[in-house]
């Protein structure tokens, strides 16, 4: 599967957040108990999820790298 790598132990799978999007958000495909992680491009640098899917595991590899997690918050919101 193109757009696939691994890493930290599971299958992620890396979309853009919308076409010409200016995120990479890799989602894990190995189990659901891992947060999405994002990373922030220039625009325009991919023209579509095909484009991340002609990438090497190598270029994918480096965007997981800088990416981030979006995990829970460190502070819940407290709702009265």
């Amino acid at each position: 599967m193109s757009g696939t790598i691994k890493a930290d132990g599971d299958t992620w799978r890396a979309r853009l957040d919308d076409p010409g999007g200016e995120a990479v958000v890799f989602f894990c495909t190995s189990t659901d108990q891992r947060p999405y992680r994002v990373v922030r491009v220039a625009p325009g640098r991919f023209a579509g999820d095909a484009a991340l899917d002609g990438l090497t595991p190598a270029e994918l590899k480096e965007l997981f790298d800088a990416s981030g997690s979006m995990g829970a918050p460190l502070e819940y919101p407290t709702y009265p």
